[in-house]
């Protein structure tokens, strides 16, 4: 808790210098279409969606074998499942991306309806593990606590993925591209005119989708999802610092990796972790108390 709470102070600061230098800083850094960097990007989407796959799985395991109604636990059972598959087809869709994910690295970009239908397979396959998983590990309260990981992870997601398409902030390569209209706007206003520009610049929506960022945002997941891991593998939870110093390092570098890209500024990666990193406060705060 003291480790994540320094890094929430060192996440604050970076959103604080954003503030006052957000289009400055994105101007020195950017280096767009740069295929390392794009690799590396791509992999802050792995830490949070695909591992709430697994926890869902176990999450319909203990459904399954609780002591409800048979009618509430195949309700519960299939609710996990569509919702593992429907998470894992959202974010699969942007890790076969070209622009931020895999897509240009392997030559290619699939449709986005094959990129979802990949995701929908991985997704439950990951679901799968996860029941496997479950059925190993008696612990009386791994529902309870299980559903509080899958909660705290699922609102932070959805939470900001809400604030991105409110608030509307073109992201710095859309400024650097030179449209006429499209000017810089801070994080803390509501930028206006997205859909006039899309109309008359052929642009996707993506292209306003700047604040909060939502790879940082997963990057920065890594230790919330390790602590479910371990809840399920408790020979993991020795080794939660090591997760930690991982977290902080891999967040970093991500958040590095999607500025050079143009993608975010500052203020968006700063926000964006800051989130993940006080969603893990408020999970352990809510693992803490009693049933």
């Amino acid at each position: 808790m003291r480790g994540m709470g320094a890094f929430a102070a060192v996440l604050a600061v970076l959103l604080v210098v954003g503030t006052l230098y957000d289009y400055q800083i994105a101007q020195a850094v950017y280096a767009p279409d740069n295929p390392p960097v794009i690799f590396v990007s791509a992999l802050g989407l792995f830490p949070m969606v695909y591992p709430v796959c697994f926890f869902l799985g176990v999450l319909a395991q203990r459904c399954l074998a609780s002591r409800k109604p048979a009618v509430l636990r195949i309700a519960g059972v299939v609710l996990c499942v569509v919702l593992a598959m429907l998470l894992g087809a959202l974010i699969t869709r942007s890790v076969l991306s070209v622009r931020d994910g895999f897509g240009g690295i392997v030559g290619g970009e699939l449709s986005a309806l094959a990129r979802m239908g990949i995701g929908v397979v991985i997704g439950a396959a990951l679901c799968a593990l996860g029941f496997n998983a479950g059925k190993g590990n008696d612990a009386a309260d791994l529902a309870r606590r299980m559903l509080i990981v899958v909660a705290v992870l699922v609102v932070s997601f959805v939470a900001v993925e809400i604030v991105k398409n409110f608030m509307g902030r073109p992201r710095p390569r859309v400024l650097f591209a030179g449209y006429e209209g499209i000017e810089f706007c801070p994080w803390y206003r509501k930028s206006s005119g997205a859909e006039g520009f899309m109309e008359v610049y052929g642009l996707e929506r993506d292209a306003f989708k700047s604040f909060p960022s939502g790879h940082s945002l997963q990057a920065a997941s890594f230790l919330a999802a390790f602590y479910g891991l371990s809840l399920v593998y408790p020979g993991l939870r020795q080794k939660l610092g090591i997760a930690l110093a991982v977290e902080v390092v891999f967040s970093l570098v991500v958040m590095s990796c999607r500025m050079i890209l143009g993608a975010h500024f500052l203020s968006d990666v700063g926000m964006g972790a800051l989130v993940s990193v006080v969603a893990f406060l408020v999970l352990m705060v809510l693992q803490g108390r009693k049933p």
